[in-house]
């Protein structure tokens, strides 16, 4: 029989914010959890679908509906199960690349952060996304972005997942006030998001980890790649080019287009397969949820002065992370404020999180090549390969490499007064709510198919109501 799910552990926070939930957590029948651990992946896949309409919920317009059910919150078992799809560690990446080639030169597959899986890919396994969520209980973050894997598998039993769930830390006691209206929401979104009952995704990527590895890999051996400032006719990079890390003749790319580029790879790539993960752990559950334009990021990061910079009037709680102030004469952004990270939670390689660009590079190089580096200290942890050997047989980035990384770093840091220099360094862009379904609304205006038999049966055959 699987173990019983916990709530979270909870830090101490102010009793404010929206009024607590009329219902409790309802009970899970073990029966349910097991058969939803053997759903079809291709039916999950393939009968995924949008639906919105939770328990208590109203709508207005042509698909006028008020439920009179009361909201019922999703089970403690049943958002473990979503939070461990959506960001739990799953154990050990195989790595089967060409380290070297046939003639022993480097193909930069260095660059990778971690041996560490997740249940969606991540791009040099940066792992730039971190979940949080909010409830009827409160506000909840479960920081994976530096956990390694200990085992070769892990994480596949409901026992694991539940484990893993009570590792999540509590940022408020109350479920996040924020502004449910426009401009932090389309207004068609207005009606259901946040809803009483409903646990809100939200994805958070961090985008300066992502750069620095990046640079790494453009800049070393055997590819590099060229960056210039297009914006302000600058070239930092040109004294590399008499070193021999770059060809006199490369063809330059300017480094807006490289920050968009990474952009894409975490708050497009990795936050997106974050919400698959959850959509498709939803069908299996037969639970309902959808996927969204979520709130902006600076409002949802940063709360009411955010808020009020948008537009915004009114009360608006955030998640509590700390800004930098672009400084006034910058080329891009003058005076905004943006998101750096969650003290220490969720930090931006970037100041004041260190002391400053060069210590933000060594750190993301330390990673790899550091004390307690996947490359330099295999010994130290679960690697992919039987042997470690393998490990130490990769060879290290190049000092150039390194050096025109830091060079970049703080010529944007100097120039823009911000790293990167044009992008916030966290985003958010899409959520997902998961939720239990009013079923009487379906079958008002879709025909029976709209919802299938599972979903349809999910209060009686997982809660007994």
């Amino acid at each position: 029989m699987a173990t019983t799910a916990k709530k979270p552990a909870r830090r101490k926070t102010a009793a404010t914010g929206p009024k607590p939930r009329k219902q409790p957590r309802p009970p899970v029948r073990p029966e349910a959890l097991r058969a939803a651990s053997r759903f079809p992946t291709l039916e999950a896949i393939l009968s995924r679908r949008a639906r919105r309409f939770a328990l208590g919920a109203e709508m207005t317009g042509p698909l006028a509906f008020r439920s009179v059910k009361e909201p019922v919150p999703l089970a403690y078992e049943e958002e473990a199960i979503l939070v461990a799809a959506a960001t739990g560690i799953t154990g050990v990446v195989r790595e089967e690349w060409p380290f070297t080639t046939s003639e022993g030169t480097t193909t930069g597959a260095d660059k990778l952060e971690s041996f560490t899986g997740r249940p969606w890919p991540s791009p040099l396994a940066t792992h730039g996304t971190e979940l949080f969520w909010t409830n009827d209980d409160g506000v909840f973050v479960l920081p994976q972005r530096d956990v390694k894997a200990t085992q070769y598998v892990q994480n596949q039993s409901l026992e694991e997942q539940h484990a893993l769930y009570k590792k999540a830390i509590s940022l408020k006691s109350h479920r996040l006030g924020l502004p449910c209206r426009r401009p932090n929401l389309f207004k068609f979104n207005e009606w259901i998001v946040n809803h009483e009952g409903t646990t809100l995704f939200m994805p958070i990527a961090d985008v300066t980890r992502q750069c620095i590895a990046a640079m790494l890999l453009y800049f070393d051996r055997p590819h590099g790649y060229y960056l210039k400032d297009m914006l302000l006719r600058a070239d930092p990079l040109k004294p590399f080019v008499k070193e021999g890390l770059f060809s006199k003749d490369a063809h330059p790319y300017d480094i807006a287009d490289f920050e968009r580029w990474q952009m894409v790879d975490m708050n497009g790539v990795e936050a997106g397969l974050v919400v698959q993960s959850l959509m498709l752990a939803t069908q299996a559950l037969g639970l309902g949820g959808h996927p969204f334009s979520g709130g902006k990021g600076r409002v949802t990061m940063g709360g009411e002065p955010l808020w009020e910079a948008a537009g915004g009037s009114g009360p608006c709680e955030g998640l509590g992370f700390t800004f930098h102030r672009v400084p006034d004469d910058a080329p891009v952004g003058p005076g905004e404020s943006i998101p750096v990270g969650l003290p220490g939670i969720f930090e931006g390689a970037c100041p004041p999180f260190h002391d400053s660009m060069d210590a933000a590079v060594d750190h993301v190089v330390g990673l790899r090549w550091g004390k307690d580096g996947i490359f330099s200290a295999p010994e130290k942890q679960q690697v992919p390969w039987t042997s470690p050997e393998v490990a130490r047989a990769v060879p290290p980035p190049s000092e150039l490499a390194i050096a025109a990384t830091k060079t970049l770093c703080n010529y944007i840091w100097d120039a823009y007064g911000r790293f990167p220099a044009t992008l916030d360094p966290f985003l958010t862009t899409v959520w997902y709510q998961s939720c239990h379904l009013d079923v009487d609304f379906y079958d008002r205006y879709y025909p029976k198919e709209a919802v299938p038999r599972h979903i349809r049966n999910h209060m009686r055959v997982w809660h007994g109501m």
